[in-house]
């Protein structure tokens, strides 16, 4: 079974490539369990590239957000990058726009 997403980090910066359609509570229950418990005290900026993510429900939103409580709290900055139109309006539905950076 191929990984449904790529993680680096490099300096201060995470980033994290997610390789599935749908952002979904399956997709996400996998990506979750995956993700390493912290990624370190100097990281304090997240990439994750949703290039061909075409959905995302509550549980792809929850992985986000669990992505974003790892960095520390002061300073942090969750970059989220390549966007398809529908996954940038439940984004920003949600007003998560407040939370992350969207590009």
């Amino acid at each position: 079974m191929e990984e449904s997403w790529s993680s680096s980090v490099e300096g201060d910066l995470w980033s994290i490539a997610v390789k599935t359609p749908r952002l979904d509570a399956k997709a996400a229950a996998a990506l979750k369990t995956q993700l390493p418990s912290e990624v370190g005290p100097t990281v304090r900026r997240a990439e994750v590239d949703l290039e061909g993510v075409g959905f995302i429900d509550s549980s792809g939103v929850g992985v986000l957000l669990s992505i974003y409580r790892k960095l520390p709290s002061e300073g942090a900055q969750v970059v989220l990058r390549n966007l398809e139109p529908g996954v940038r309006s439940t984004l920003e539905l949600l007003r998560l726009h407040r939370v992350f950076l969207l590009s």
